[in-house]
Order: structure tokens, then sequence, then C-alpha cells
């Protein structure tokens, strides 16, 4: 009776430590996939088809920016897509790679309108374009943050290495005004 009990109740520990372990797992992952893909045109506008069939719009401004013409229907191409939102971040021809600078510095302003962002690196205080307007409300002026820059210098993602709480009674940030 007791080895029976033991046997059950180690099965139902391992699964519960297993299910943990799976949502944990879940939980995080990589901020970026790369994935291969074909052009096709959806809806009259370009997009990239990638192997497991989803089907993700382009932006040909986003391409221009990047220092290439978005490639023609049926060429082969290499995404880089944001796992939060699923947006395409970057998009490179077959057989180019995106060489890509990460950087840490102090937020010195953030002009979300005017699309730039002012950092105070290592390297002295350096101003670059903002890929994305919008930004979490944990990163603000002041804050230490990871930036990583494409090809071009553009911000393509941003991270804060220390996260900073709202104040209660605070409704913006200082992120979400123009400066």
């Amino acid at each position: 009776m007791i080895l029976h009990i033991l046997k059950y109740g180690m099965l139902a520990l391992m699964a519960l430590v297993l299910g943990i372990q799976t949502a944990q797992a879940q939980e995080t992952g990589p901020p970026h996939r790369s994935l291969q893909g074909i052009i096709v045109e959806k809806a009259g506008s370009p997009a990239v088809k990638v192997p497991d069939g989803t089907v993700y719009q382009l932006n040909e401004n986003r391409s221009l920016r990047h220092g290439h013409a978005l490639p023609r229907i049926g060429e082969e191409v290499t995404v880089i897509i944001d796992s939060k939102t699923n947006a395409v971040l970057e998009m490179h021809p077959k057989g180019t790679e995106g060489n890509h600078r990460f950087l840490t510095g102090e937020i010195v302003s953030v002009g979300l309108r005017q699309g730039i962002i002012t950092l105070k690196t290592s390297e002295g205080e350096q101003t670059f374009p903002l890929e994305k307007r919008e930004m979490s409300a944990s990163v603000r002026d002041g804050s230490t943050v990871q930036v990583e820059l494409n090809e071009a210098g553009s911000v393509i993602d941003l991270q804060p290495t220390e996260h900073m709480q709202l104040k209660p009674d605070e409704k913006s940030t200082p992120i979400n005004r123009s400066h």
C-alpha cells in the first residue's frame, strides 16, 4: 500500500515539475526570430510567406531605410520577426546578412514625434533614428537600456537593463511625451 502511494506520489510530483518547467519555457524566448521565406502578393501588397504557411506584410519604406529595394514576387528572403508583436522588423534578400550592433547607454531624451533617441554611451552622446515609436512605460529618461541597431544605424529594439516603476499617481512617462 505504501509502495503504491509513493509510486503515484512521485508520478504526480514529476508531472507538476515538468508542467512548471514547460510553462516557464513558454513564457521566455528569443526577442526575434529569423525565418526564410518567399515574396508573395497579398491583397495587392508585398508580403513574405514562411515555411509554416504564415504570411507577413512587408513595408517598402523599411526596406529602403535598410539600404535595399523590396525584392520581387518569388524571390527568397530572410525576415526578422519580433516575437512579441509578430511584426517584420527587417528583411534581407537571400545571400545577404544583417550586421547589427548592440549598445548600452543612458537615455538622455526620446523624441517619439521626431522618431529619435539620444543616449549617453561610453563613446559620448549619440542620437539614433527609431524604427518603432512605441515603447514600454518602464523606458524613461535616465534609464539604462540596451539598443539593437540595424545596418542603417536605426534602433530596431530597445530593452531596459533595469526596470523602473511608475509612481502610482503618474499617468504618463517622459518617454510618452515628445521632446
